[in-house]
């Protein structure tokens, strides 16, 4: 064989593994892309359907706790400083099966919201305080009846007050994270055979802490018990730092329902969620998030809660986490759920 064809031979050789390293990266983006499409189709069927299981909301109505028959409150007491009652016990559905209500953070823009919308989403128009908002407590030993800025707790932040402008929990990326984190773990809980309430399914919807709590009590009906087992709400953080976290309750809460170990019980269900998503997730493991005990599902909640801050949105490495990982996150919250409540 001469120089020629040997030099042919080797020329061809190079093209041939050329095209095919080029083929080969083809089909990797290629078969990614498709899992991609899939799995955004996935999420979309999981928004339909829980739409339209999504029950019609009634409007919570102000109830006391339920009173004995010498008057007294049978299932909360306040004593000093310190709401007493019974220990918070996992709850059943009539079904049989324990309710768990996820609430996926934030929402549609309270300037995307028409006058009518965010009224039926359960916000006040208050000229006096400057516009639509909501109030942070219900009146002590109540739950429905809004403070009105009195009678309550009045926790509140630095140089805040008992009312809660709308526009505060206004957020651009946050609530399609929040969501996709929500999505997936209602799938990995119903597959554990718990029955899971959403407090909302899209970005066009974006309710009040008011009704985002009725889904803790049969058919959103709050003149009933409540019958969820825990209340589960998905965060993300921002304004520098990284890893995830879950906020810590502390101090008194005076709502209805609550009971003695309301805050140890939150606080353990936090800590078992939050240890999860860092296991599975590769996000940093921070230190409870404390001195906010103002927030307002802290102060309506009728059940133990567990309010998670998972990832920095604003930090790239961390982003890119709850973009690409937010499957795994929603497993690891349900298996935090199910620790929690079997432990």
């Amino acid at each position: 064989m001469n120089d020629n064809k040997l030099n042919l031979i080797l020329k061809l050789s190079v093209i041939y593994l050329i095209v095919a390293l080029i083929l080969c990266v083809f089909a990797i983006f290629y078969t990614q892309s498709l899992k991609n499409d899939a799995e955004q189709k996935r999420l979309q069927n999981e928004i339909q359907v829980a739409q339209m299981q999504m029950p019609e909301l009634k409007e919570p109505q102000a109830t006391a706790a339920p009173q004995n028959g010498n008057g007294a409150e049978e299932a909360i007491a306040l004593s000093g400083d310190k709401i007493t009652g019974n220990s918070s016990a996992a709850l059943t559905s009539p079904g049989g099966r324990k309710v768990i209500v996820l609430d996926a953070g934030h929402g549609k823009s309270s300037s995307a919201m028409s006058a009518d919308e965010k009224r039926a989403e359960g916000y006040e128009y208050n000229e006096s305080r400057g516009g639509w908002g909501e109030w942070r407590h219900y009146k002590n030993g109540t739950f429905g009846e809004e403070c009105h800025g009195s009678g309550c707790t009045e926790t509140a932040p630095s140089g805040g007050s008992c009312w809660y402008p709308m526009g505060n929990g206004d957020r651009s990326n946050e609530p399609q994270i929040n969501l996709n984190n929500t999505l997936a773990a209602k799938k990995y809980l119903e597959q554990m055979g718990y029955e899971v309430r959403l407090t909302r399914t899209s970005n066009e919807q974006n309710p009040s802490m008011s009704k985002r709590v009725s889904y803790c009590f049969p058919n959103n009906d709050a003149t009933q018990q409540p019958d969820a087992a825990m209340y589960v709400c998905l965060h993300s953080n921002a304004g520098g730092g990284r890893g995830t976290s879950y906020v810590a309750l502390e101090g008194a809460y005076r709502q209805s329902y609550i009971a003695s170990d309301y805050v140890a019980e939150s606080n353990r269900a936090g800590d078992v969620i939050n240890r999860k998503v860092a296991a599975a997730s590769g996000l940093r493991q921070n230190s409870p998030i404390g001195n906010e005990s103002y927030l307002i599902l802290f102060n309506k909640s009728p059940v133990p809660i567990a309010y998670l801050e998972i990832g920095f949105f604003d930090d790239s490495s961390d982003l890119s986490i709850l973009n690409s990982s937010y499957d795994a996150i929603g497993k690891a919250v349900a298996e935090g759920v199910d620790e929690y409540l079997n432990s």
